[in-house]
């Protein structure tokens, strides 16, 4: 579910120009927008993020989706990965799902199912199935074990738990378990308190490939390469100045990053002091959000570049160059987030250091970081 969060925000991220943008590698599709329906060729993997987001062409690996109202109308071959506020399934996912929103309906799902909502309901599963919500409602058959979070749960005429039932409620004595959903031998109701992942985590291991945590690795960081060659494509003089200006004064830069990322997220708070600025509040969120992603992105190239140089090599003139770099400091910063603490630390003063650039340039001269006039390359 992270993943698919951190690549919906480097969607949304990308240029707001655009009514939608697409980005298509290989047979994969990465798609942003409003409103954004896929009903192009089937694909591999799909990536998507909008305020209403469709899938309506068949999907031949995993879907990751992010949106205010998400509607799988086509069969998912692979694995499920969807937040948002409403998410509804009505189509086969044949493997595992893992959702998250308000309002959410799965449909028929041929692996496990991982759920976490006020408002759910579950068709058929064919492995194990995890659900937390206010609202639960079972209509369909659980091939596996299955454990409810609820405060109020449901059993419709077709519901039934082929495995282990354990339910977790605020009251167990109002909640009872028809026969034809699972006898009494297999049946276990405990008190919401009593909740805990060691109790289950053995019998329903959550095993995640390493091969799929690598890959999720390694579109990271080409989404972040993508990005920056793309403002390198539309703006290279721009972008030149910004890698200069932060190689020559790295420490001004970070702490010039740091003044203005707090005068942006403290603006929201002396906005809600007033009645007419409440309504520049989200504003002022998004606004901090993108310098934040902006920031990273132009540290990670910053970062890849000083690599490059720091061994000796000429700076690549042509583009392709270039994107390599910035794949290259994606690739080192995301590392830097295996280190405990300190890696937590570098990137957060990478981010810093690209935020204090491009405030630099966007703010009037002599403010913060100066913008001298030193030498710049290609």
């Amino acid at each position: 579910m992270l993943r698919t969060l951190t690549l919906a925000c480097g969607l949304l991220a990308m240029p707001a120009f655009a009514d939608i943008t697409s980005l298509a590698i290989s047979d994969d599709r990465y798609l942003a927008g409003a409103s954004v329906t896929y009903d192009g060729p089937a694909v591999t993997d799909l990536f998507m993020a909008g305020n209403r987001v469709v899938v309506a062409s068949p999907v031949g690996g995993s879907a990751h989706l992010a949106g205010r109202r998400i509607r799988v109308e086509a069969a998912v071959a692979g694995d499920l990965y969807a937040a948002g506020y409403s998410v509804m399934l009505e189509a086969v996912v044949s493997g595992d799902a893992s959702v998250t929103g308000y309002e959410v309906v799965p449909g028929d799902v041929t692996g496990n199912l991982r759920v976490a909502g006020a408002e759910v309901a579950v068709a058929a599963v064919g492995g194990y199935a995890l659900i937390t919500g206010a609202e639960v409602s079972l209509q369909g058959v659980i091939a596996g074990d299955a454990v409810l979070v609820a405060e109020d749960i449901a059993f419709g005429p077709g519901a039934k738990v082929a495995g282990q039932l354990t339910i977790y409620a605020e009251d167990p004595a109002l909640v009872t378990v028809p026969e034809s959903v699972a006898p009494a031998a297999r049946v276990k109701i405990e008190q919401a308190a009593q909740y805990d992942n060691d109790e289950w985590s053995d019998r329903m291991q959550m095993q995640v490939p390493v091969w799929r945590i690598v890959t999720g690795f390694l579109v990271g960081v080409l989404m972040s390469g993508l990005i920056a060659a793309l403002v390198i494509a539309i703006a290279p003089q721009a972008v030149q100045r910004w890698r200069t200006l932060a190689l020559a004064h790295p420490g001004r830069a970070i702490w010039s990053g740091f003044l203005v990322t707090s005068a942006l997220a403290g603006s929201g708070f002396v906005l809600m002091l007033t009645l007419v600025g409440v309504f520049l509040l989200p504003v002022m969120l998004i606004l901090t959000v993108v310098a934040i992603f902006a920031g990273y992105a132009l540290g990670s190239y910053v970062l890849g570049v000083s690599l490059w140089l720091g061994f000796g090599r000429l700076m690549p003139l042509g583009l392709p160059g270039k994107f390599a770099l910035a794949c290259l400091g994606a690739f080192v910063a995301g590392l830097a987030w295996l280190v405990p603490i300190a890696g937590w630390f570098f990137v957060l003063g990478l981010t810093m250091l690209g935020i204090g650039t491009l405030a630099a340039f966007a703010l009037p001269g002599g403010w913060l970081l100066r913008r001298e006039d030193v030498h710049t390359s290609p």
